[in-house]
């Protein structure tokens, strides 16, 4: 029942008892004859006053229903600013705090959503994963990465625990013990596909205190490790081809001085291997130096700066080289290059580095045959063809040749006075530049190296 019929009601009820108590009171005083009672009079000492109380408690009512609709639309999300300008009793001043408690509210919901939509871009814009659990372990967030990482994304299932997310008990075992506070944090590397992730786990601490959840924190060291692994075969390797050669030294020279340096034939013959193995050693080093300078970043910003150059100036100066490398083998040199080839945005020097290794690599492991350079013009490239008739590449080894330190045949290589650092400088030459190598082989019938330069 509205407040207004309330009144009303009340109002009648207390003024119909109070007429009634009138007419008793008057009728015992005025003995038997009694009272008599003029029903229009009555009536309209009833009416007035009760239109006046209905039509004052209506207006009342309304006021309050705009009370309630406003809370009504702050609990909705609507803060639109209740006006009651016009009263200034206490229902006026209820208002105003009520349009003063919208406005805060308002503040809070708007900074709130700021907040969320902020750590939403955060969390999406991450590489790492992130995932948040409560104080039970139930998943309540999940990033994009995240999601990427165990591979979830768009399956629009719900959660209930991590281990349906990661499939890891031990990650789910080391949650646990965070959750109780048997540990402050942890850390765990695991295999998920082909990825080396890295799980950091932290508490989340209420107000007060007490663990109310966890959040994991999940990078990708797929490629550090990669790089690790590359770092320690390099120095192992770089230890081994600087050990052979010392080792080789150190014992003939210890030989020569035990008295071998006595015999002239002997004595020429152990210094001649020394000699061989400290040319070795010069070119290891140069190599290594050579490699590390192409792999700094201000030489790859030099190596594609407007430096250019052209092929035949280039196979000029190696020419000498190659021309008796080969006729001591008795290999023919065919070279294709016209006159009119484009530029190319590479240093002279560099290009003149790239065709020595390849067209020395083909002479030194073709031993009878041809070796050839061709070249062809392309819109946007000059592709090069560095090919020979040797004793080819097996191919489940071809995409590893481009390593550091391997050798298809380790002691071929080495009697021929490889460093296995050739291939390596050539393909970081060509990734320089922003060009392209491949390779193609067959046992018995040859290789053959593709370089695309970008023109100039």
């Amino acid at each position: 029942m509205s407040i207004k019929w309330r009144l009303t009601g009340l109002f009648l009820g207390m003024t119909g008892l109070a007429l009634l108590l009138f007419w008793v009171g008057e009728s015992a005083r005025l003995g038997p004859t009694g009272l008599q009672i003029d029903f229009e009079v009555v009536s309209l000492a009833l009416c007035f006053p009760a239109a006046v109380v209905y039509f004052y408690s209506s207006t009342l009512s309304r006021r309050l229903e705009k009370l309630h609709f406003a809370s009504q639309r702050i609990a909705r999300g609507d803060f639109e600013r209740l006006d009651f300008s016009d009263s200034t009793d206490e229902i006026g001043e209820f208002t105003a705090e009520l349009n003063s408690l919208s406005r805060h509210v308002e503040m809070i919901v708007q900074k709130g959503t700021q907040e969320a939509q902020k750590m939403e871009a955060i969390l999406a814009g991450m590489q790492e994963g992130v995932v948040a659990v409560d104080h039970v372990g139930r998943v309540v967030l999940v990033n994009a990465a995240a999601e990427r990482f165990f591979e979830c994304q768009g399956t629009n299932r719900e959660l209930n625990n991590l281990l349906e997310l990661t499939y890891d008990s031990e990650l789910e075992h080391l949650i646990r013990k965070v959750l109780s506070g048997q540990q402050l944090s942890a850390t765990r590397e695991t295999q998920i596909a082909q990825r080396t992730v890295e799980s950091q786990i932290n508490p989340i601490l209420s107000g007060e205190g007490q663990i109310s959840g966890a959040v994991i924190v999940i990078h990708d060291v797929t490629e550090l490790r990669r790089l690790e692994q590359i770092r320690t075969e390099f120095v192992a390797n770089v230890s081994h081809e600087l050990r052979t050669p010392l080792t080789s030294i150190k014992g003939f020279v210890e030989t020569l001085l035990d008295g071998a340096s006595e015999d002239p034939a002997l004595r020429d013959r152990f210094l001649t291997i020394i000699q061989a193995e400290t040319l070795r050693l010069q070119r290891l080093i140069e190599d290594l130096l050579t490699l590390a300078h192409i792999e700094g970043r201000e030489s790859r910003v030099e190596m594609s700066s407007n430096k250019v150059s052209s092929v035949q100036k280039a196979y000029e100066k190696v020419k000498p080289v190659i021309q008796s490398f080969a006729q001591a083998k008795g290999i023919k040199v065919e070279v294709e290059l016209s006159e009119n080839l484009p530029l190319l945005i590479i240093g002279e020097d560099l290009l003149s580095q790239l065709l020595l290794n390849l067209l020395e690599n083909a002479v030194k492991y073709t031993a009878e045959g041809r070796v050839w350079l061709h070249a062809q013009v392309g819109r946007e490239y000059i592709h090069l063809e560095f090919g020979d008739t040797g004793c080819g590449i097996p191919e489940e080894i071809l995409p590893r040749i481009f390593e550091r330190f391997y050798r298809v045949d380790k002691a071929r290589s080495r009697e021929q006075g490889g460093t296995g650092l050739g291939l390596s400088i050539v393909k970081h030459m060509v990734e320089g530049i922003g060009g392209k190598i491949s390779v193609t082989s067959q046992i018995g019938v040859g290789t053959v190296f593709t370089c695309d330069l970008p023109r100039a």
